[in-house]
């Protein structure tokens, strides 16, 4: 279970302090005590586009990031990743066709682990 502190929230806050659907979604991060997976269900179940399948899984932070690591694994993408989130975010949203408020969670959770491991061990669904 990957968790993000209240330190990292305000920090993330600040960042995408511009994007009305990123600040609900570390809201919601907040609501869950910063547990990103339970966050990120919290937000599939408020979203009425994401695969019905995924939900109640207790790796659906996971499997989604794996399900969108084509894009994640771009090197362009990786790039975007070093600075402010709020392009990679956006991007992730634009490119995987989720709302931004699930893309948050996502990139958080990439960040977290770090795009070179985490596309070590992706599996691209083909």
């Amino acid at each position: 279970m990957i968790t993000v502190t209240p330190e990292e929230i305000t920090q993330f806050r600040s960042q995408l302090v511009d994007s009305p659907e990123a600040l609900a979604a570390l809201d919601a991060i907040e609501e869950c005590k910063g547990n990103l997976e339970a966050a990120a269900q919290l937000i599939a179940v408020e979203t009425t586009d994401v695969e019905v399948s995924l939900r109640g899984d207790s790796n659906y932070l996971e499997k989604l990031a794996q399900k969108l690591s084509k894009i994640i694994c771009q090197e362009e993408f990786d790039e975007l990743m070093t600075g402010v989130l709020t392009a990679a975010i956006a991007t992730l949203a634009a490119s995987g066709n989720i709302p931004v408020a699930l893309a948050t969670p996502v990139v958080i959770y990439v960040a977290k682990i770090g795009v070179k491991k985490f596309c070590e061990t992706a599996k691209p669904e083909s």
